[in-house]
């Protein structure tokens, strides 16, 4: 596979539209007007590209970050109240604290269902 189908491979799964079009896209301009110019090494153009993606995600993290937040607290007093319920059949700290610890680690998977960004499909050219 080539670097180029390869990024956009990555971003259609991992990125939003949006940040694709405004980070991503023009890097991978400059890349194919660098390699055909050559005027510097292929490395230093792939790992620009690499930046552009590592910054992009980074901007389409901290973008959504206080929902995901908010929709995680929803999610662990949702399934915390039956455990604080039920505190009396633990015998010790430790084990309440562990189901906490597991209420909190399984209450992720379905706010990170949630998250996970459409796959788009792209027409083949």
């Amino acid at each position: 596979m080539r670097f180029d189908s390869l990024v956009l491979a990555f971003c259609d799964r991992f990125l939003a539209q949006r940040t694709f079009d405004l980070i991503v896209a023009p890097a991978l301009a400059d890349l194919e007007f660098e390699e055909a110019s050559g005027r510097r090494s292929r490395i230093a153009m792939r790992a620009a590209v690499l930046r552009a993606i590592i910054g992009g995600w980074r901007h389409d993290v901290a973008r959504g970050t206080d929902t995901f937040l908010r929709m995680t607290l929803l999610s662990v007093c949702y399934y915390m109240f039956p455990v604080a319920l039920s505190a009396g059949i633990f015998k010790t700290w430790s084990g309440f604290f562990t189901a906490g610890v597991a209420v909190l680690a399984l209450s992720l998977v379905p706010v990170m269902v949630c998250f996970w960004p459409e796959r788009r499909v792209r027409p083949t050219e």
